[in-house]
């Protein structure tokens, strides 16, 4: 009786363990992230993310998008103060955006996999954290 009830203890938490080891799915994330983008993002940083000069920094090709936690506060706290983004000064503002965690995920994604961008996925799982998680360079808005 003890063995049998030993076994369907393990089978049951086997079973639950299976059930929570899904793989996320990149590809459907980043689709996703392009409507984000398109609708909270593209105004200043362009169909192509390549900005605006000057005024909005790019998102092509950049080496600023490695840090998922400073890109997470950037888009759910806003930024203000100077940066450089490939050997160019900027100094603007960009006001906070109201998203789900799911929404900043698959931004994220869609953005640091477009235009010659290559980073690791991004959970929705790893958005709160990362609010928390300290930030080099990062200036709330």
């Amino acid at each position: 009786m003890k063995m049998i009830l030993v076994t369907f203890v393990l089978s049951a938490f086997a079973i639950t363990l299976l059930s929570f080891n899904q793989t996320f799915d990149l590809k459907a994330s980043v689709k996703r992230g392009k409507t984000v983008y398109e609708t909270n993002c593209m105004s200043c940083h362009m169909p192509d993310g390549t900005g605006l000069e000057g005024t909005f920094p790019p998102l092509e090709k950049s080496k600023r998008l490695a840090d998922k936690n400073r890109l997470i506060k950037v888009i759910l706290q806003g930024m203000k103060g100077p940066i450089k983004v490939n050997g160019v000064d900027y100094d603007s503002q960009m006001a906070p955006v109201s998203l789900t965690d799911k929404e900043v995920s698959d931004v994220l994604n869609y953005v640091r996999n477009s235009w010659g961008n290559k980073y690791p996925a991004v959970l929705p799982k790893d958005i709160q954290p990362g609010l928390k998680a300290p930030s080099k360079g990062y200036q709330k808005f």
